[in-house]
């Protein structure tokens, strides 16, 4: 008998299965096995409870190695038990707003399961609203460009690089059909327009959309069609914006997205359309679509309206970078100084 079968032989004896052979046929099988082994001068044949001994190490240390992975097994299983707990106390702090305490709910669950997907994606999304609220505070809040700032800007930075990674690991450990996988992908993409890496982005958002149980297309296809406006493909962005929009009617950033591209397709009246989509809607206090708002009143030869957007464009944060522009843009569409009009209402 050759080695293969002798080990099925060992393997059929340990399990008690009626297959197996008995104790003298196991004998004689490694009697066989040893026989066949190239013939040295020293070697002398081995004895019947020699060969007894070697069977019965050989059969405990198939017991050992069983009982081993077995307790491992159950060790890994309870500790992805633990790990799932953390997590989900993470996700009741990050519905909560407690953040810090979010993020150490998950580096537990980490540490108990290091390829726990979900809590990786979940360290990247707070890792990424952290970087931005950064960039809110020195942009939205206040139009801060110092030294500190400059500062504090690279640091929203390595924050979106630390979300990255994050994301590139949670990616490794979804299955290629998992919902996660998806937003983990559009995640990626996300991160890539922050950096300008629109090749990037186009390539992760496609990826996205190939996921079969993914269902937050419609964000997808919004950076994907942001990233086309990224880098000037104006007919491709236009489209895959459309197609957002048209999944996700109540969609605000697709709308306000859209208004961008319109605009810079000398379409003023579409522009306008969907900036005031936007603005329509109470949930999306986004201030640059006031200013698109303006922008296209204007290129329609409404000038009164137009200043009444860039007077509303101040107003939802009047010392934001934004804010500034609004300002200027009044003032050269009405003549008049804003401080005059700072009570208009906003169209």
């Amino acid at each position: 008998m050759h080695a293969g079968p002798a080990a099925r032989a060992v393997r059929l004896f340990w399990r008690g299965d009626p297959r197996g052979p008995s104790l003298d046929s196991m004998e004689t099988h490694l009697r066989t096995a040893t026989a066949r082994q190239p013939a040295r001068s020293a070697r002398r044949p081995a004895s019947r409870g020699g060969l007894r001994r070697s069977l019965a190490v050989c059969l405990l240390g198939a017991v050992v190695m069983a009982v081993g992975c077995a307790g491992a097994n159950a060790r890994r299983a309870e500790r992805t038990k633990v790990a799932q707990k953390h997590y989900e106390i993470a996700v009741g702090s990050f519905h909560a707003g407690m953040f810090e305490d979010a993020k150490a709910q998950l580096r537990r669950a980490l540490a108990e399961n290091p390829d726990h997907a979900d809590s990786h994606y979940l360290m990247g999304v707070l890792l990424l609203q952290e970087g931005k609220s950064v960039l809110d505070a020195l942009e939205n809040e206040r139009c801060l460009t110092d030294a500190a700032a400059a500062l504090q800007r690279e640091r929203a930075m390595d924050l979106h690089r630390r979300a990255e990674a994050s994301f590139r690991k949670a990616l490794e450990h979804y299955g290629p059909d998992d919902a996660g996988r998806g937003r983990a992908l559009n995640s990626l993409a996300v991160v890539a327009l922050h950096f300008d890496r629109y090749d990037e982005a186009i390539e992760y958002a496609a990826k996205a959309l190939d996921v079969q149980h993914y269902n937050e297309r419609f964000s997808a296809l919004a950076n994907l069609g942001w990233a086309y406006y990224g880098k000037q493909d104006l007919i491709r962005a236009t489209t895959e914006l459309r197609q957002a929009v048209l999944l996700n009617p109540d969609f605000c950033v697709g709308y306000y997205r859209l208004a961008r591209v319109y605009m810079d397709s000398d379409m003023p009246d579409k522009a306008l359309e969907a900036a005031e989509t936007v603005l329509a809607n109470d949930k999306c206090p986004i201030q640059d679509a006031h200013r698109l708002a303006g922008i296209a009143r204007a290129a329609l030869g409404q000038a009164d309206q137009a200043g009444e957007a860039f007077a509303s464009c101040v107003a939802l944060a009047p010392r934001s970078c934004l804010a500034e522009d609004c300002r200027s843009l009044y003032v050269a569409t009405t003549g008049h100084d804003l401080q005059l009009a700072s009570a208009a209402p906003a169209p």
